[in-house]
């Protein structure tokens, strides 16, 4: 699977919005010089910037007498029913939500951090100084200096050689080329353009201002920005491995990379299934190194970096080994109780969610809590046809009961949603009135859908005459050519949303009218048809998505074809509305709340009104563990893969 990005630089920063399959565990990116996809997997999500992390409620199941180590020690597995996948460059080629936090522990020291209190600040850890220029042309200049004593896992000098690197990487013809990997990470910085279309080898933008210090100049145009600060952003790639031989010089027409740097060996240090960095990173320099992954298990080991400075506070980490391990929906709460498995993520619905209070109850585990950052849906392809339709979205939504979805699934343990918005967002908390007076409900309603099909020209039978009841799915006449009413549904496999979606859903859409065709698959295949890189594309998939810590929904629905092929507008849509009102947030300042909840409530009325998904729920999460694992701190903003690091175990 190659799923396209747009960014690479803040990956540690976690401005990420992450997709999973509705119905899996939680699982691509949000920034302008380090702009959010929507990661992907079956049903799960990831933090939101604007949104306050929230109180998390924790609960443990035995008494805690144990004493934490001084050292690192002992192993953790960690489950999810999303599955591992074997790409570990970075989200470029795969976001699923998994994949997404092991990224974050692999990969380490980006200049800008978003901090468990919910801001983003410069790194400390990294950072020996940082300092903005206002140009008189009206750009912007960041400049940062790293600090020294940093080391790759091969004890070799991290130095600002490597960061200027990396954001001449991610921006280069040559990084294009493999696997026709979207390089345009940097597009906000002067001379991006020029260089990314390979008409100069020195990027104009970018300063190697000395061996530890380098500049980023931003466009005026990209300014004033909500997330100015992310600008400074950019994470060291290891020059020295992914391009051997070669070097990076500075001129006064921007840093450039010398040497023999081309397609082919990129394609031989990052491509290679065996040695490549994409497959096998191993000169890395995260909190944890990685040590293998099984193919046919699907599970990841990592084992703890000794060179790690730890993280913007300086804290390391305390647990030797992670396993990443695949589970079951229906067999992961059993895993807990027989130890084959010690932690379990943002687990949702009601089944699961009370299987897991079961075990605590019984002193066999322990809980924490936190609402959900994010929303399930049904989420649409809109460049396909029928649902490249306001009214062919809108009348799914209304054979839909929602109320009753939600209740069956989450055993109480949701809300319903009614837009592009989720529980744990403090917009949220200071909209709900609005939104019950304002939003469309899209309750059960067939006759409503049926009106809504007929307006939009489905009006006759298969043989192209008046439709009448009986005549079962409709047809349209387009462009001279007798269309049906066909809907294509791909969703995946042991899927409980998937489950009680084909209970509700079929019937409906047959009386008004319509014919909806599933297909089961797994979740790479399902995640390489929404990017439009497989074999065939789909209508509709039953997602969920966690919110990108930077939340900018100006580039997931900008009309921008270099924002749909990175996977940011996932959608695929392209409304003139939706573009509008989020271009509207993107220059707001970041201290400018009433105008930024104005912008976001005009943006949510639209996109109700547009439909570009049916929005389901969002939950409250529960994480379960093992009682020997402590100081387990998760929010809605701050998961998994940053608590890891605070947590530590007891054998």
């Amino acid at each position: 699977m190659k799923m396209k990005k747009v960014l690479s630089a803040l990956l540690t920063v976690a401005m990420v919005a992450t997709l999973t399959a509705c119905g899996d565990q939680e699982s691509v990116t949000n920034n302008e010089s380090v702009a959010p996809a929507e990661s992907l997997a079956d049903d799960a999500a990831t933090p939101d910037e604007e949104s306050a992390p929230a109180e998390a409620e924790t609960e443990t199941g035995a008494q805690d007498t144990a004493q934490k180590p001084t050292e690192p020690t002992g192993q953790l597995i960690i489950g999810s029913t999303t599955d591992l996948d074997e790409e570990f460059y970075d989200t470029s080629y795969d976001n699923n939500s998994f994949n997404y936090h092991m990224y974050g522990l692999l990969h380490g020291y980006s200049t800008v951090v978003y901090t468990k209190e919910g801001m983003f600040e410069i790194d400390k850890t990294v950072v020996k100084n940082y300092e903005t220029t206002e140009n008189e042309d009206g750009t912007k200049t960041y400049t940062v200096t790293i600090n020294d004593g940093l080391v790759w896992s091969d004890g070799t000098p991290i130095t600002a050689k490597d960061y200027v690197f990396e954001i001449l990487l991610e921006s280069s013809p040559e990084m294009m080329g493999v696997d026709a990997y979207p390089a345009n990470g940097y597009t906000t910085v002067v001379g991006w353009d020029e260089f990314n279309a390979g008409e100069t080898k020195n990027f104009k933008g970018i300063r190697l201002v000395d061996d530890m210090t380098y500049s980023i100049t931003i466009k005026a145009e990209k300014l004033p920005y909500h997330y100015d600060i992310t600008y400074a952003s950019a994470m060291p790639r290891p020059l020295a491995v992914i391009a051997p031989d070669c070097d990076v010089e500075d001129s006064e027409d921007g840093a450039a990379i010398t040497g023999e740097f081309t397609t082919e060996l990129l394609m031989k240090t990052i491509n290679d299934p065996d040695t490549g960095y994409r497959y096998n990173p191993q000169v890395t320099c995260g909190a944890y190194l990685f040590k293998g992954y099984d193919t046919a298990s699907r599970q990841g080991t990592l084992e703890v970096n000794p060179l790690y400075a730890g993280d913007y506070r300086g804290i390391k980490p305390m647990i030797k080994t992670l396993i990443l391990k695949t589970v079951e929906n229906a067999t992961q709460m059993a895993e807990l109780e027989a130890g084959t498995v010690d932690v379990l993520m943002d687990i949702s619905g009601g089944e699961s969610i009370e299987a897991g209070l079961d075990l605590v109850d019984e002193g066999k585990a322990q809980k924490s809590t936190h609402f959900r950052n994010g929303y399930g849906m049904i989420t649409f392809d809109c460049s396909q046809f029928p649902t490249d339709s306001v009214n062919v979205r809108q009348a799914i939504a209304l054979c839909l009961d929602r109320n009753e979805f939600a209740r069956q699934y989450s055993g109480g343990y949701a809300t319903i949603v009614h837009a592009a918005y989720g529980m744990a967002q403090w917009e949220y908390q200071n909209s709900r009135d609005w939104i019950d007076e304002t939003l469309d409900t899209y309750e059960r309603d067939l006759d409503r859908a049926t009106q809504l099909l007929v307006d939009d020209g489905w009006t006759l039978n298969k043989d192209g005459g008046e439709y009448k009841e009986g005549d079962g799915v409709r047809y349209k006449d387009v462009d001279g050519e007798l269309k049906s009413l066909t809907i294509e549904w791909c969703n995946t496999e042991g899927n409980p949303v998937s489950e009680l979606l084909s209970t509700m859903l079929p019937e409906s859409m047959e009386t008004i009218g319509m014919e909806l065709l599933s297909t089961t698959t797994d979740f790479p295949t399902l995640t390489t048809a929404r990017s439009h890189q497989g074999e065939k594309i789909y209508n509709m998939y039953n997602m969920a998505t966690g919110f990108a810590t930077a939340y900018s929904p100006w580039y997931y629905y900008s009309s921008d074809p270099m924002w749909m092929t990175a996977g940011y507008n996932s959608n695929w849509i392209a409304d003139e509305e939706l573009e509008s009102t989020t271009a509207k947030m993107k220059n707001l300042p970041y201290e400018a709340q009433d105008e930024w909840l104005e912008a976001w409530r005009a943006f949510i009325k639209a996109w109700n009104e547009k439909l570009p998904d049916v929005p389901l729920y969002s939950d409250e999460y529960h994480d379960f563990f093992s009682n020997k694992l402590h100081d387990w701190d998760t929010t809605a903003t701050w998961t998994w893969d940053s608590a890891v690091l605070e947590a530590w175990v007891s054998e």
